[in-house]
């Protein structure tokens, strides 16, 4: 009966509140982002539409996310607020949603199980914080587009003491999260060998406890992500794949070896700061786009040489 009358009361919603509520909004010049989601980097990069808005439209941005401390000190947000996936405050925004009522997420992202939303985009090249937005009737400059996280001068005091003894050092990543897919991966064995063949960088690997651990390295497992942040922030350098790192680097214009195994196309995923390692020009099926393509990642293993990797970091760092 209750999956009955949901959609019902979503009609009624919308038909009676949605363009009240948008007009209200509208009219005092405000904007509700709200975006709910397991994949951390998602709200990472939509610091950057966040940035774009409040630069150029002067918006002020009401801001509902389930990964509250990102968006911590961010002055381009007017109020923020926490919320869940199972909390009433999704729901209604989900029936509320409009032209001042925004969920930052792909109008594709459930369009199937086997490939990116990016494949049925009708650009398929564009950023990810582009895709994620162009539904926005904003006129947002994706031209620019720039993460943001912002550490307060407090916070950076007592984390410097408590992470004094890391001294110089420069952060690595041993695998890459596969519930969304495992085609974002190059191998485990590459990784190592750029720590053996620099053995003289003092290396960080981060990430989870449930990952490989990598040899001849410090470790530093399960971090908050206000932690995280401050280890890219402080680092000379990272090696990383597409994904949370990447996306946390470029708020803090790190030097960033993004090894790019060709899953989606180089504009959606490369930042400026970033000095891409690929076989793209190699590569049968660039952009693959497939979630599950054991043939693309194998061909992108068997394509890209360690010398290679190796040779682009020696003469980079």
């Amino acid at each position: 009966m209750k999956k009955k009358l949901k959609p019902i009361i979503i009609f009624l919603f919308k038909i009676s509140l949605n363009k009240v509520f948008n007009f209200i909004l509208g009219i005092l010049n405000f904007v509700i982002i709200f975006r709910n989601g397991k994949a951390i980097g998602d709200h990472v990069y939509m610091s950057s539409v966040i940035r774009e808005i409040n630069l150029s439209s002067k918006k002020k941005i009401l801001l509902f996310t389930n990964y509250y401390e990102l968006f911590v000190n961010n002055p381009r947000i007017f109020k923020l607020f926490k919320f869940n996936f199972d909390n009433y405050i999704w729901f209604f925004l989900k029936c509320l949603e409009g032209k001042n009522i925004l969920e930052f997420n792909s109008i594709y992202a459930k369009q199937d199980m086997d490939h990116s939303f990016l494949y049925y985009h009708k650009n398929r090249n564009v950023p990810l914080a582009q895709a994620m937005s162009e539904h926005f009737e904003l006129n947002i400059d994706y031209s620019n587009l720039k993460n943001e996280i912002f550490l307060s001068e407090k916070e950076i005091e007592t984390l410097e003491k408590k992470y004094l003894y890391l001294k110089k050092f420069s952060i690595i990543q041993s695998t890459t999260k596969k519930t969304y897919t495992c085609n974002k991966e190059w191998k485990i064995s590459g990784m190592q060998n750029i720590i053996d063949n620099f053995s003289d960088i003092n290396w960080l690997q981060i990430g989870t406890s449930i990952e490989p651990r990598l040899n001849n390295c410090k470790h530093l497992f399960d971090l908050n992500l206000r932690e995280v942040s401050f280890l890219i922030y402080k680092c000379d350098f990272l090696v990383s794949y597409e994904g949370l790192f990447n996306h946390i680097a470029s708020c803090f214009d790190k030097k960033n070896f993004l090894i790019h195994t060709g899953f989606v196309h180089s504009n959606s995923i490369n930042y400026k700061n970033n000095i891409l390692i690929h076989e793209n020009d190699n590569m049968e099926c660039y952009p693959c786009f497939k979630l599950n393509c054991s043939s693309h990642q194998k061909n992108f293993i068997s394509k890209l040489s360690d010398e290679k990797v190796i040779n682009i970091i020696e003469k980079n760092i």
